[in-house]
């Protein structure tokens, strides 16, 4: 292929992908701020709502659990970093720690696969996230409410709400979070990267809350199986991308990039279970295959380079 039609193919590659992205976006964005949660819950009032006027993040999510709240409560008293944990990519967590001062306090992010006596009694003042984010108010059994150290930073409002349901045999936990920030970041590319950023560990922390609460178990392989498979769906996307590029047969590695885009969405916010997960990653593979023994036989084909001897 000539170069002047691989750069027509990498212009074309790069302007679907931006339709892509602003597409998948769209459709993601307003979903994220709402989660799970009906209109009942969006709508409704809710303890820590006064303390925050004009937020640049403002989100409502909601799962039910199938246990009563007084199984949910106690993963909820123990949250904290010193603590319990936040049931999350502690990976992340660790690594957003250090840019935030956590090792200046020696905080390791561990999530706790068991609840602990002693830190069933959350207290306002105590501290949930060192230097930055301290209990509020608790009504135990009903509700955490955690608000920032500092509000001059950043004013954070996080509340864990806890309703039964079902003649008390399930719980509806609703996490609303709120976060007004000074008018020199308070624009809309960072609420974006915030909403982004903030729902991804929220909703992993849901489904812990919810794992947990039911009597399941998170085996320690599984956050790094799950950043596995998301760099794999990766992987797979960059290649197909490549072979989009510099390949004469175009249609297959288009259709598997753009299926990995749509994969990686999928990976990030809604999180499906690991088996699914799985089967969506063998599917890319799947999809790249036709591409390799095309280029196969295409190497194959292509006549021998003549060689020339010196004469004499």
């Amino acid at each position: 292929m000539r170069i002047g039609t691989r750069l027509r193919r990498l212009s074309a590659g790069l302007v679907i992908l931006g339709v892509l992205l602003v597409a998948l976006f769209a459709l993601t964005l307003p979903a994220i701020q709402r989660w799970g949660a009906t209109d009942e819950e969006v709508a409704r009032n809710l303890p820590g709502d006064e303390l925050l006027t004009h937020p640049l993040v403002h989100w409502t999510h909601a799962i039910t659990i199938q246990a009563p709240p007084d199984a949910v409560w106690p993963w909820i008293a123990q949250l904290g970093d010193t603590r319990g944990g936040y049931y999350s990519y502690t990976f992340i967590e660790n690594q957003v720690g250090a840019l935030t001062g956590a090792a200046d306090y020696n905080v390791v992010y561990v999530n706790a696969d068991h609840i602990h006596p002693e830190w069933q009694d959350p207290k306002p003042g105590d501290s949930l996230i060192q230097s930055v984010l301290q209990v509020h108010a608790v009504a135990p059994g009903q509700y955490l409410l955690a608000n920032s150290i500092d509000p001059s930073v950043m004013n954070w409002v996080w509340l864990w709400h806890l309703e039964p349901l079902a003649q008390g045999q399930q719980t509806r936990l609703i996490v609303r979070m709120a976060i007004e920030t000074g008018p020199e970041v308070a624009n809309p590319v960072m609420g974006f990267m915030m909403d982004i950023g903030g729902f991804v560990m929220e909703q992993n922390m849901l489904q812990g809350i919810k794992l947990r609460a039911e009597g399941g178990f998170e085996p320690g392989w599984t956050e790094p199986v799950e950043i596995g498979l998301w760099l794999m769906a990766l992987l797979v996307g960059v290649m197909a991308a490549v072979q989009f590029v510099l390949r004469p047969a175009w249609l297959v590695p288009l259709v598997v990039a753009v299926g990995a885009v749509v994969a990686l969405c999928i990976l990030t916010f809604v999180q499906p279970a690991l088996w699914l997960r799985l089967i969506i990653d063998l599917a890319l593979l799947l999809g790249v295959l036709p591409i390799w023994r095309l280029s196969a036989q295409a190497q194959q084909m292509r006549p021998p380079v003549p060689v020339h001897l010196p004469q004499g």
